[in-house]
C-alpha cells in the first residue's frame, strides 16, 4: 500500500545535497510552485523550507507557497498577484507574438480570489489598474492558460492589424486544435474583420502578419513566401514584378547577411524586379506610411499584373 502524507516521517537528511536535490524534485514533479502545507505533507519541515529560501533552492513567491527558482519570472509575477498568466501575457509565455506596446501584466484569479498581491511584492496589496486582472474558476499555478481562451481575452484589447498577427503567430506555433483554429478564425472573421479568413501559419514573423493584414486591407493582390529563382524566398510578390520584405524583430544585419541581401536585391533588379524593404518597428508604429508607399506603388502601375 503506497506511504501517504500523514503516514510518512518528517526526513532527516544528513548532508545538505540531498536536502537540496530532494525539495527540489517534489516541487518540480508538482509543476514548479507548491504549497508549504503540501511539502510538509511530504515529510519537509519547517527549517528545510528556510534551509532552501536561504540557500537559493527554492523562492517563497507568496505566503504559504514555494516556487523552484528558474520558473518564468512572467509567471512568478502573476502567481504572487494570485493567479496565472492570462490574455496576452500567457501568449507571450506560450511564444506568440505580441505587439511591444502590450506589456500589460494580464492575469486570471478565482472567482473567490481575495487578497490580491503586487506582481514585484506579494506583501503588499495590488494597485488598482496596474495588472489587467481576470475572474474565473481557474486555480492559481505556474502554467499559463491556454492559447485559445487567451486569444480570445486578447481581442478585447488589441486593434485587429495586432489580433492578426497574434492569431496567425499562434497558428505559426501549433498552440492551436484544428477544431479551436477553425472556430477562432471564424468567430474574429464575424465580430473583428473578414480579412481573418486569410489567417494562417505561413508568416514567419508578426511584422510579416501586420503587413499581410495591410496589403488585404488596401485590395492589393499578392502572394506570400514565394521562391523566386536565383534569389530565393520572400515575404511578398505584388503583382508580378514588386517584391516587399518585412524584416522582423529578431532579424539582425551581420556583414555577412547585409551582403547576401544586397546581393540578392541586385540579382531580382536583374531579373526585373524592384524590392522595397520595411522594419518590423515602421510597420508597427507607422503603418500609414507604408500605407502611403502602397498607393503610390498603385498609381505608378507598380502593382500590375
Amino acid at each position: 500500500m503506497p506511504e501517504t502524507g500523514r503516514d510518512r516521517q518528517p526526513r532527516r537528511m544528513g548532508r545538505e545535497p540531498d536536502r537540496r536535490s530532494g525539495i527540489d524534485a517534489d516541487v518540480r514533479r508538482a509543476g514548479g510552485v507548491l504549497k508549504a502545507s503540501a511539502l510538509m505533507e511530504l515529510g519537509w519541515r519547517r527549517r528545510d523550507l528556510s534551509a532552501s529560501v536561504a540557500d537559493g533552492t527554492l523562492l517563497r513567491i507568496r505566503k504559504g507557497h514555494y516556487a523552484v527558482p528558474d520558473l518564468p519570472p512572467a509567471a512568478i509575477r502573476a502567481f504572487r498577484v494570485g493567479g496565472r498568466l492570462a490574455g496576452l501575457s500567457a501568449l507571450r509565455a506560450h511564444g506568440v507574438w505580441t505587439p511591444n506596446r502590450a506589456r500589460v501584466l494580464s492575469v486570471v484569479v478565482p472567482a473567490n480570489a481575495h487578497g490580491l498581491r503586487r506582481p514585484e511584492d506579494a506583501s503588499r496589496r495590488l494597485l488598482p489598474g496596474s495588472v489587467r486582472v481576470h475572474w474565473s474558476s481557474a486555480e492559481a499555478g505556474p502554467e499559463p492558460e491556454p492559447a485559445a481562451l487567451a486569444l480570445r481575452r486578447a481581442a478585447i484589447e488589441l486593434a485587429p492589424e495586432h489580433l492578426f498577427a497574434v492569431f496567425e503567430s499562434t497558428l505559426r506555433a501549433g498552440l492551436l486544435s484544428p477544431t479551436d483554429a477553425d472556430r477562432l478564425r471564424e468567430l474574429f472573421s464575424r465580430t473583428v474583420s473578414p480579412h481573418f479568413a486569410r489567417a494562417d501559419g505561413s508568416a514567419e514573423s508578426g511584422a510579416e502578419s501586420l503587413v499581410k493584414f495591410l496589403l488585404l486591407e488596401e485590395g492589393v493582390d499578392f502572394l506570400q513566401q514565394v521562391e523566386i529563382q536565383g534569389v530565393g524566398r520572400v515575404d511578398f510578390l505584388l503583382g508580378r514584378r514588386q517584391i516587399l520584405e518585412a524584416d522582423g524583430a529578431a532579424y539582425h544585419s551581420s556583414p555577412q547577411e547585409f551582403e547576401r541581401d544586397r546581393r540578392r536585391e541586385v540579382i531580382a533588379t536583374a531579373l526585373g524586379y524592384r524590392t522595397q524593404r520595411c522594419s518590423a518597428k515602421l510597420v508597427e508604429s507607422e503603418p500609414d506610411l507604408l500605407r502611403a508607399a502602397l498607393r503610390a506603388l498603385r498609381s505608378r502601375g507598380d502593382l500590375g499584373s
